[in-house]
């Protein structure tokens, strides 16, 4: 079975990115076991299927940018099928997806999303009522840049130091960059924004385009700031949206943890960072990442402080600190 493999056209500068001014409970995990339900869940699906969680370095990565992207091994013709159910649609089924196109639980179920959501939100995560079919016909215009529901009904008790929401984007279709792709800002899920001031925003420094293969899943941050582009093709691009929340606090991490990793994890979450960011921001931000881990790793949190990433020479005449050079020469 080919393999999935996203590939990610990172953008800035002048770009061909012109906008327009009953909750229900997933099965926990799907291996040759489908029983496991007790209250050792979590440990039994670490020892079933490991491989399926998340490791240190992605969950830290998705701290960083606010997304994660799955690929799933689904049956030969799967999303062919799943299109052809979309095109025959009468009408957009609006929340109620799972229901009109029950074959998308393929998707939801496959070890390596429930792996991937599990890693994120914890064992006992739950689909949100809602969720949207996206149907770009061809000269599609695109959207402008916006982050969901962040005013407008639930979900106002998020916050910038977590993981308790994600969007999950399933695409059946191959999404070329002329077919619409979404595009996300990454990191930009710990900055909150009026949708006034966002939609007079166009094309934004590292600014990443969706460029995907048939059957990604594409898993972000609830508070990512993303767009859909316009379709300049001549084909329909579908994707399917779906969310999801966490309903507890983890008491260890959720995922594939190595303690050993540690150091490398808290010198990239101290030191690493998405070009959209200025340094002011950037010394603000490192300090929230380093909560999101904590609040996610339960029993594995680390010290909120750590000056670690500020040592290095001592800067040269009329040159930059280490800690501006360091993030000056490696963005």
């Amino acid at each position: 079975m080919k393999r999935f493999i996203a590939r990610f056209l990172m953008v800035g500068g002048s770009l061909a990115f012109l906008p327009s001014v009953a909750t229900k409970i997933l099965r926990p995990w799907e291996c040759s076991d489908t029983s496991l339900f007790s209250s050792k869940w979590w440990k039994l699906m670490h020892n079933h299927c490991p491989s399926n969680l998340l490791n240190d370095d992605q969950i830290t990565s998705f701290i960083i940018n606010g997304y994660h992207i799955v690929h799933p091994e689904l049956q030969t013709g799967f999303n062919e099928k799943i299109c052809d159910s979309l095109r025959s649609m009468p009408e957009n089924p609006g929340e109620h997806i799972v229901e009109t196109l029950p074959a998308i639980s393929v998707v939801l179920e496959h070890p390596a999303v429930v792996g991937a959501l599990t890693s994120l939100l914890g064992s006992k995560y739950v689909r949100d009522p809602g969720g949207h079919i996206h149907m770009n016909p061809p000269r599609t215009r695109a959207q402008p840049w916006h982050q969901d529901e962040r005013f407008g009904r639930g979900h106002q008790d998020r916050d910038i130091d977590h993981v308790k929401h994600l969007m999950m984007m399933y695409y059946p279709q191959d999404v070329t960059d002329d077919m619409g792709p979404t595009v996300l800002l990454p990191g930009s899920q710990r900055r909150i924004a009026a949708p006034e001031t966002m939609v007079t925003l166009v094309n934004l420094r590292g600014q990443v385009f969706s460029t995907l293969e048939a059957g990604s899943v594409l898993l972000t941050h609830y508070d990512i700031w993303h767009a859909g582009t316009g379709n300049r093709s001549d084909r329909v691009r579908y994707m399917i949206k779906l969310p999801f929340s966490r309903t507890e606090e983890n008491i260890e991490p959720s995922w594939d943890h190595d303690i050993e990793n540690i150091p490398e994890v808290r010198m990239r979450l101290d030191s690493e960072h998405p070009s959209t960011l200025s340094r002011n921001e950037y010394e603000t931000d490192h300090g929230l990442r380093v909560r999101t881990w904590n609040n996610m790793a339960g029993s594995a949190a680390m010290p909120l402080r750590s000056e670690a990433h500020l040592g290095g020479p001592w800067p040269e005449s009329g040159g930059a600190t280490t800690a501006s050079r360091r993030r000056r020469d490696n963005p």
